[in-house]
């Protein structure tokens, strides 16, 4: 038996698949393989090197189809991919002019397979229609190349929501194996990204935009032993259109409508107390709203933030309209009291009443005046360090503090 050979050596095998091969690599069919096997007393239940001190190396690679469906409630999305691998098998050394192609299920049970396994995916399915989507090449040196499409359902754990949505989220999926510790089956990448992750073209996120990729190492172990593991990480961009159509605009223009408030006039009650208390309870439906897709997390977010001044502002402003109306309402009240008893109070009494009430009217007028003023100034303040501070920074930055 042959040694292993050096694994670089299947990082070409997806050359061999070029438009410009693709005449001469015109494949036997697998019924071509069934004498040989018999001959060479061919086991599918044993690894090719298991009784001769050597492991197999299998090159790992994803061609990732489609990428969507980003539930932040659940912390999982979907993924549509091409599985690669490449592995040596010297018993499958056929010697034929031509690769032997196998695309049929129950001829596969007769080649030994690695038993790769997506550790961090909730469920997994194979594509059916119409066919099992897989096909195996059996290349004359016994090199082996294996395509088979699966349906993903990974986990998200590791999205940290403190900036959101200014958040840059990253995904990750591992592939691991099942029953076979490293030192009989060891996973690479293969050694080129572009082969490792292909991302198809017309690849779109809704919501999000994908900035980079990178396939890494996650080699852990279990009581059984050390086990080869690859992780492929998928760096995320959010986008805000969706946010600023369904969020910040709509509840910024009700802060800016709340505000209005201050230029009525102070005997206009019912409008000062329900422009603030009709704006108050839009942005509260808004915020549930808002919040209804989102983990229920233990620290605070950038869009928790958010709504918080913008309630908090226009309660504020609802409070403002209370004040005035109050301060109105004793100003017209002894002034009323001094019409009432004009001719029982002596004009000193009736002098320092209407310079109370005068008071009152001035304050009010005052207040509206200052708030006309300081409204806007804290709405500009708090955009800015919104902007510049709260959604600047590392993503965790709310789980360092």
């Amino acid at each position: 038996m042959e040694p292993m050979r050096n694994p670089n050596h299947l990082d070409t095998i997806l050359k061999r698949f070029d438009s410009n091969d693709s005449s001469s690599q015109r494949p036997f069919p697998s019924t071509q393989l069934i004498p040989f096997l018999k001959r060479v007393q061919y086991d599918p239940r044993t690894p090719p090197l298991l009784f001769y001190d050597d492991k197999i190396i299998v090159k790992i690679g994803l061609q990732i189809q489609a990428m969507g469906n980003f539930e932040l409630s659940t912390m999982d999305y979907d993924v549509d991919t091409w599985l690669r691998m490449a592995w040596y098998d010297p018993r499958l050394r056929h010697g034929f002019s031509r690769p032997v192609l196998i695309n049929e299920f129950t001829f596969l049970k007769k080649i030994w397979r690695p038993d790769p396994i997506f550790i961090n995916a909730k469920a997994a399915t194979f594509h059916k229609v119409t066919y099992l989507n897989f096909y195996m090449f059996i290349f004359p040196g016994g090199e082996i190349f294996m395509d088979i499409r699966v349906y993903l359902k990974p986990t998200a754990a590791d999205i940290i929501l403190c900036k959101y949505p200014h958040d840059t989220p990253t995904c990750s999926l591992k592939i691991g194996s099942l029953g076979f510790t490293s030192d009989v089956v060891q996973f690479e990448w293969f050694s080129s990204l572009s082969n490792a992750i292909q991302l198809n073209r017309d690849l779109e996120i809704p919501e999000l935009s994908l900035v980079a990729v990178k396939a890494d190492v996650c080699d852990g172990s279990r009581k059984s032993g050390n086990y080869s593991c690859l992780v492929a990480r998928f760096f995320l961009e959010r986008q805000l259109g969706f946010h600023l159509a369904q969020t910040y605009i709509p509840t910024m223009i009700c802060v800016v409508f709340s505000w209005i408030s201050v230029w009525l006039p102070e005997e206009f009650v019912e409008g000062r107390i329900f422009v603030s208390l009709t704006v108050f309870l839009t942005l509260s439906a808004e915020s549930n709203s808002a919040k209804e897709e989102l983990p229920k997390v233990s620290y605070i977010k950038a869009i928790d933030i958010w709504f918080g001044f913008t309630s908090s502002f226009v309660f504020m402003t609802m409070l403002q309209a209370l004040a005035v109306i109050i301060l109105e309402h004793y100003s017209n009240s002894i002034r009323r009291k001094c019409e009432m008893n004009v001719n029982e109070y002596s004009k000193y009494k009736i002098m320092l009443l209407m310079l109370r009430s005068r008071y009152y009217h001035r304050l009010a007028r005052s207040f509206d005046t200052f708030c006309k003023v300081i409204y806007p100034v804290i709405i500009i303040l708090f955009l800015i360090i919104y902007g510049f501070v709260i959604t600047q920074g590392e993503d965790d930055k709310c789980l360092q503090q």
